[in-house]
């Protein structure tokens, strides 16, 4: 009798345990030490005070920055993250001396109520035309913004909005082309009650959206929390970080935009955002330690700062290195990193932005 009833009793505690330890090892209760290192001289970038969530760059060392993104309702946040106000920032990578600057949005009155997140970048190599794919968490909804970038007077002027009933949480984006674009949907629920549970159940119910220019699919789900997407110029290659996995995912694109899954890379820290140099085809990492949720609550509590680089990420073994390391006495939860001409940029959920002068081996 004893025995019939242990059955039960031991399935009833690994379900308990898949649905309690499991989504507290990936969202905040881990405790590691952080090997302090920076791969040459760095400084914080004056005038970015509330983020630089995400960095996308030109081939020629422009790079554009995220700023003033919200915290997620999941959260209960310290009111300093509430003041920032969304915008786009330009630094040149060619003239790292130069201040960074806000970029003017046309039409006027489409940049009230801006809170970018995620952005991507496309290159006309013909005509020299540079699109920049902005994720917009407006109030109105989630949507995608589509600007042309004004290299004489450094304005972005909007193309086009795009919203879709599929785009409903979404988090990050990669163009694909003039109007279309994969983009990452890191949670199912949109009533902020719902998402606090689905965080911590983590029923893998994240995807990832193909959008032609008219009509949208799911492309891809089962993610435990879909975070940054990127793609080589190719288009070959997806690229996803799974930040519940603590993963980035690498798909093969069908000829259908379906996404198949090719291989997983395992990285055993909260990856965000992924750039993909198109020099090298090396993968760039911003990663954050668990601390992350703790710091959201209260800025005193320090978040560490990862940034990795992924050699040969579409072969059986990819090298992985990494590149900088902190306890956030430097700088609190980055989230993506960008590099040309041995010059980095190290952005930040909410904190600042970190420029380095890369002087070791790459």
């Amino acid at each position: 009798m004893a025995n019939k009833l242990l059955v039960p009793l031991v399935a009833v505690a690994a379900v308990f345990a898949h649905f309690v330890f499991r989504p507290r090892l990936q969202f905040g209760d881990q405790r590691r030490a952080v090997y302090n290192h920076v791969p040459g001289t760095c400084r914080a970038v004056e005038g970015v005070v509330h983020g630089s969530e995400d960095i996308v760059r030109t081939r020629d060392g422009l790079a554009f920055i995220s700023t003033g993104v919200r915290p997620a309702p999941v959260l209960t946040p310290d009111p300093w993250y509430l003041q920032g106000v969304g915008k786009i920032l330009l630094f040149d990578l060619k003239n790292p001396g130069d201040a960074v600057r806000e970029l003017k949005i046309e039409p006027e009155g489409k940049s009230e109520g801006l809170e970018p997140h995620g952005l991507s970048l496309y290159e006309n190599q013909e005509s020299g035309e540079i699109r920049l794919f902005v994720v917009n968490h407006h109030k109105d909804g989630d949507r995608i913004e589509i600007f042309r970038y004004i290299r004489q007077s450094a304005i972005l002027r909007l193309i086009r909005s795009v919203q879709h009933p599929l785009l409903y949480n979404v988090n990050d984006v990669v163009a694909m082309g003039t109007d279309s674009f994969y983009a990452t949907n890191d949670m199912y629920s949109v009533r902020p009650w719902v998402k606090r549970l689905e965080r911590f159940l983590s029923p893998c119910w994240s995807n990832v959206v193909y959008y032609n220019g008219s009509d949208a699919f799911a492309a891809a789900d089962g993610f435990a929390f879909a975070n940054g997407i990127n793609a080589p110029p190719s288009g070959n290659l997806v690229y996803v970080c799974d930040t519940g996995r603590q993963a980035v995912q690498v798909f093969q694109r069908l000829v259908d935009n379906r996404l198949q899954m090719e291989r997983e890379i395992h990285l055993a820290t909260s990856v965000d955002n992924v750039d993909v140099c198109p020099d090298t085809g090396d993968l760039w990492v911003g990663a954050h330690g668990s601390d992350f949720i703790r710091h959201m609550e209260d800025r005193r509590n320090p978040a560490s700062s990862q940034v990795l680089r992924i050699q040969n990420s579409a072969e059986e073994y990819p090298e992985v290195t990494e590149l900088y390391a902190n306890d956030g006495r430097q700088l609190n939860g980055s989230s993506v990193a960008v590099v040309y001409n041995r010059r980095l940029l190290i952005g930040t959920v909410h904190d600042t932005l970190l420029y380095c002068d890369v002087t070791v081996p790459l």
